[in-house]
């Protein structure tokens, strides 16, 4: 992989803040980087320590393919920031945290803090079934304990140090029975360096009814927002958001979009898994995102999270040259739409499919 542009070499930030606890293959695992991206765990919660995991050998590899510029567990075809330099991957000599300055001139591997930016994705628990990412509604009652032991390893063990909470890459805050609980009894002495909370949520239960439920203090940590959404019409969004109402949501976004006067968001966006069924869409869902007063709006490539079989993943895939329809989705994307200043294409950037 060549990780040098103009013959200046790259660094992420990525495994050297991230701390991903997931449950890709089982509940517990977790990653310094998106699994998408970066597809070995570190270790599991489930049975380790934060540090025993944020230490451990794997992630020291992991930070050292990033020191020594090879990148060489890195996905370059899924990752967006890779494709486009953009943070958390910038040029060695852009590099402004001390901290990191500091990691990249005594090459360190094993770090002297805890992790900065924790991504919540342990728990599926969901009030949709959307198809690109499972088969069924999911709540995650047969693993509770298991869950509430992990989260209480975060909240003891990791919160300390963390400036960034990130609830949730998995499921939805509002729809998961254990995230809702978690916000709604969190204590802000328990997070002293904690600056973000970003939330990621399909929006269909951010309602002010729910919302009046969380902390005032709580509240105010809520600074960065993404509403994953997947369609522009009702018929669409009843397939990819399956067991939404588009309606709902809208009257959500428009609750949302006055929220903003009151509590500070620093970031909102909306976000479009992009496959056959919703590619046309795309200008649409641009003029979607001016309209509730979104910082971007984020276009993404459809991933096979093993909800679809070969066949129905190649006939869904736009973006793979293979696609009968895959002439056409690049012959969008020079619609002068994709020149707005929020619109971001990620791992969709033209050319750079795999």
């Amino acid at each position: 992989m060549d990780t040098t542009v103009g013959h200046k070499k790259l660094f992420c930030s990525r495994p050297f803040k991230w701390f991903e606890v997931t449950q890709v293959n089982e509940i517990g695992e977790v990653y310094v980087c998106c699994p998408s991206w970066l597809d070995t765990p570190i270790g599991n919660l489930t049975y380790q320590s934060v540090e025993e995991t944020w230490n451990g050998k794997k992630a020291q590899e992991f930070r050292r393919s990033i020191l020594d510029g090879s990148f060489k567990y890195c996905n370059r075809s899924r990752c967006p920031f890779l494709q486009t330099i953009s943070e958390p991957v910038e040029r060695v000599e852009d590099v402004k945290d001390e901290d990191l300055k500091i990691i990249i001139e005594k090459k360190l591997t094993i770090l002297p803090y805890g992790p900065r930016e924790i991504n919540c994705s342990y728990d599926r628990s969901c009030n949709l079934s959307c198809p690109s990412c499972r088969t069924k509604v999911i709540i995650e009652n047969g693993n509770k304990q298991q869950i509430l032991n992990i989260q209480g390893k975060i909240n003891n063990e990791a919160l300390k140090d963390a400036h960034l909470l990130y609830i949730t890459g998995s499921g939805d805050p509002f729809g998961s029975p254990f995230f809702r609980k978690w916000l709604q009894t969190m204590k802000r002495g328990d997070m002293p360096n904690l600056k973000k909370i970003h939330l990621h949520t399909n929006a269909q239960l951010w309602t002010p009814q729910m919302w009046s439920t969380i902390p005032k203090d709580i509240q105010q940590l809520v600074k960065t927002v993404e509403i994953s959404i997947d369609a522009v019409s009702s018929r669409t969004y009843s397939i990819n958001r399956r067991g939404g109402s588009f309606e709902r949501l809208l009257e959500n976004l428009e609750f949302i979009r006055i929220l903003r006067k009151n509590v500070p968001f620093e970031w909102f966006g909306i976000s479009m898994v992009v496959q056959e069924n919703n590619f046309m869409e795309m200008p649409a869902f641009v003029l979607l995102g001016q309209r509730f007063h979104a910082d971007t709006v984020y276009f993404s490539q459809l991933v096979n999270w093993g909800t679809y079989s070969n066949k129905e993943f190649s006939n869904r895939a736009i973006h793979l040259p293979t696609h009968p329809k895959h002439v056409k989705f690049v012959d969008l994307l020079k619609n002068e739409i994709f020149n707005e200043p929020l619109v971001y294409l990620g791992n969709l950037t033209n050319g750079s499919f795999v």
